[in-house]
C-alpha cells in the first residue's frame, strides 16, 4: 500500500487529473488511500449502489458544492449520482485539489451506455488539471476504450509480500492474545519464527481481505483455539485460488515412486528442490501448444482476438521479469508427462497450481486478457520468483522460439518404457486394483505406463484377468498411431534431453535389449 500511496501522491504533485489501479480488493485500496489523505483534501468515493459518497469532512462540504451546482438537496446526491454517466457529468463541479475514488469502472467504460461514460471521464481531463482535482478509477482490471488509452496513468495494487501477510499473522496473534511472553515486564503476543512462516506460505496470493479471513476460519476451526491450524489455512487457500478463473489447486497427488523411466528428469527435479532457491509453486499447463495455435506461427492459421497474443505476452514477461524456471515436456501419450507434473509438487511438500488457459477465455472483448492476468498475479503473490512452470505439448512448432526460450530446463522427450521398466511398473497396479502380483500378464511389448494402468483398472472394473483385457481391449499408441511415434521420436533425436538418461534422446536407446533389459539409475545409465 505505502508503494501505491506514493505513486499517487507523486501523480498529485504533477496535477495528474485520470488515474487507474488495479486491484483484487477495492474496498481495502478505498480505505487505504481515505487514511494516507488523512483529511487535508477532500476525499469522495463512487459506486454504482451508493453514488457518490464523502469520506472525510472536506468531502462532505465538496459534495455540498455539487449538489448546490446542479440544484438539488445533499440528502438526495446518492440517488442523483448513481447513474455513472451523470456521476462523471457532475464531478466537473467538485472543488479543487478534490479527489474522487470510483469502483468498479472497468464495466462502466465497455457495457452499455459505454459511449456516455467514456466521453464524461474524458471531458474531466482538462478541467482537472487546472487545480489539481483527480479521478482513481478502480477495477480488478481494465480494458480500456482507445479514446482513454492514452490519457490515464495505470497503477497496480499487487498482492501483499511475504512481508504484508506476516504483518496480518501477527495482528491476528495480538487480537487473539495468542503466543503471549513476558519479558522484563512486558507482555507481547507473537508467533514463533516457525509458525510464522509456515502461516506465511499457506495464505501467500490472497488478497488482504482474504488472508484475514482464512486465517482467522483456521483459528476458529484450531482444535483448543490455540493457534492456527494450518491444514484448515490450506483447504481454505485451495478454495480461495479456485475462484480465480482457470486456476486450481492441490497438495497432494500421485506417488512420485510410481513412475518409471523418468529418472534424468526426476533427478533434475531433486537438485532443483536442493538447491538455494527452491520452488515454492508447481504450475502445470497442459497442452500449451494449443494455447498457443491462436498465434499463426510458423505459418500456421492464427486469430485476430489478441487473446492468444495475450497470453502469449503474459508468458514472456512474467518467466523473464520474475525469473521462473520450467520445462517442456514432449512425448509419447501415456508416457508419464501428465503425471509427472502431478506428482512434483506433492513430492516435495508444495502446492500445485493447474492452469487451464481454455477455461480462462470469456466471449466478452477484454475478458480473456483480465483473466489471464489475473491468474499470473495470483502465482506471483504465491511463488514470488521462485514459481517452477512444467508445460506438456504435443506440437512444438506453434511455440514461438522466444516462449521456448523462457523455458531454462529446456524441453524434455518422454518415450516407451524398457521391458525391465514395465516388469517393475506392473506390481504398482496390479496391486492398486487389488489383483494377485504373480497374475499372468499379456504381452506388453511397446506399452506406455498408461496402458499398463490402464489394463489393470479396466480388469477390476470388468471382473477380468490382466491378461484378458490386454489381449481383447488395449491397443498401445505404438499401433494405433504409429505414425506419431516415428514423427515424434524423429523430432526428438539429438534435439531434445531425454527424460530418462542423461544427454538428448537417440533411437538407439529405444531398441529392446536381446540378452537384457536397459537398468537405470538415478542419473546414470546402464547397460
Amino acid at each position: 500500500m505505502k508503494q501505491l500511496v506514493d505513486s499517487l501522491l507523486a501523480a498529485r504533485d504533477v496535477s495528474t487529473p485520470l488515474l487507474a489501479i488495479t486491484t483484487p480488493d477495492q474496498p481495502a485500496v478505498v480505505e487505504g488511500l481515505r487514511a494516507a489523505l488523512n483529511g487535508t483534501i477532500p476525499v469522495i468515493s463512487w459506486d454504482r449502489a451508493r453514488g457518490f459518497l464523502a469520506l472525510n469532512d472536506k468531502g462532505l462540504v465538496a459534495l455540498t458544492v455539487v449538489a448546490n451546482a446542479i440544484n438539488i438537496q445533499i440528502t438526495d446526491m446518492p440517488a442523483a449520482s448513481a447513474d455513472p454517466a451523470a456521476a462523471m457529468r457532475y464531478a466537473i463541479h467538485l472543488p479543487k485539489q478534490s479527489v474522487v475514488l470510483a469502483l468498479s469502472m472497468d464495466r462502466f467504460l465497455k457495457e452499455p451506455p459505454a459511449g456516455e461514460v467514456v466521453q464524461a471521464v474524458l471531458n474531466l481531463r482538462d478541467a482537472f488539471k487546472s487545480n489539481q482535482r483527480t479521478l482513481i478509477m478502480l477495477a480488478p482490471d481494465f480494458d480500456w476504450p482507445i479514446e482513454l488509452r492514452h490519457d490515464v496513468i495505470l497503477l497496480d495494487d499487487p498482492l501483499p509480500d511475504e512481508s504484508g501477510y506476516a504483518t496480518i499473522i501477527r495482528d491476528l496473534y495480538v487480537s487473539a492474545e495468542l503466543g503471549k511472553t513476558v519479558k522484563n515486564g512486558k507482555t507481547t503476543y507473537e508467533p514463533t519464527p516457525e509458525v510464522l512462516s509456515k502461516a506465511t506460505l499457506a495464505v501467500r496470493g490472497l488478497s488482504t481481505f482474504e488472508a484475514e479471513q482464512v486465517l482467522a476460519m483456521s483459528l476458529a476451526l484450531s482444535p483448543k483455539r490455540d493457534g492456527i491450524d494450518l491444514a484448515s489455512a490450506w483447504d481454505l487457500k485451495k478454495r480461495a485460488v479456485g475462484k480465480v478463473k482457470g486456476l486450481s489447486m492441490t497438495l497432494d497427488g500421485p506417488s512420485l515412486s510410481d513412475l518409471r523411466g523418468l529418472n534424468q528428469i526426476v533427478g533434475v527435479m531433486d537438485d532443483l528442490f536442493h538447491g538455494p532457491e527452491p520452488p515454492l509453486v508447481i504450475v502445470r499447463v497442459d497442452e500449451i501448444d494449443k494455447s498457443m495455435a491462436g498465434l499463426g506461427s510458423r505459418g500456421g492459421p492464427g486469430d485476430n482476438t489478441g487473446v492468444a497474443q495475450d497470453l502469449h505476452q503474459q508468458f514472456l514477461t512474467t518467466m523473464e521479469d520474475y525469473d521462473w524456471i520450467g520445462a517442456i515436456l514432449v512425448g509419447i501419450r501415456g508416457s508419464g508427462k501428465t503425471v509427472l507434473t502431478q506428482s512434483i509438487g506433492a513430492a516435495y511438500g508444495i502446492p500445485t497450481i493447474a492452469m487451464d488457459t481454455g477455461a480462462m477465455k470469456g466471449k466478452h472483448v477484454g475478458e480473456s486478457e483480465a483473466a489471464f492476468r489475473d491468474a499470473f498475479r495470483t502465482i506471483r503473490s504465491i511463488g514470488g520468483s521462485r514459481v517452477a512452470v512444467l508445460a506438456t505439448a504435443n506440437k512444438l512448432d506453434v511455440l514461438p522460439p522466444e516462449l521456448i526460450r523462457r523455458f531454462k530446463l529446456n524441453i524434455w522427450y518422454f518415450d516407451l518404457l524398457t521391458k525391465e521398466e514395465r516388469d517393475s511398473l506392473w506390481p504398482v497396479y496390479l496391486k492398486r486394483y487389488g489383483h494377485p502380483l504373480d497374475s499372468p500378464r499379456p504381452n506388453d511389448e511397446n506399452w506406455t505406463g498408461a496402458e499398463i494402468r490402464n489394463c489393470c483398472e479396466i480388469a477390476y472394473k470388468l471382473r477380468k484377468t490382466v491378461a484378458e483385457v490386454g489381449a481383447k481391449y488395449i491397443v498401445p499408441v505404438t499401433k494405433s498411431d504409429p505414425m506419431s511415434v516415428q514423427d515424434l521420436r524423429k523430432i526428438a533425436t539429438d534435439r531434445f534431453l531425454s527424460a530418462s538418461y542423461p544427454g538428448t534422446y537417440h533411437p538407439e536407446h529405444t531398441v529392446e535389449p536381446t540378452t537384457a533389459a536397459r537398468r537405470l539409475t538415478l542419473g546414470t545409465k546402464e547397460s
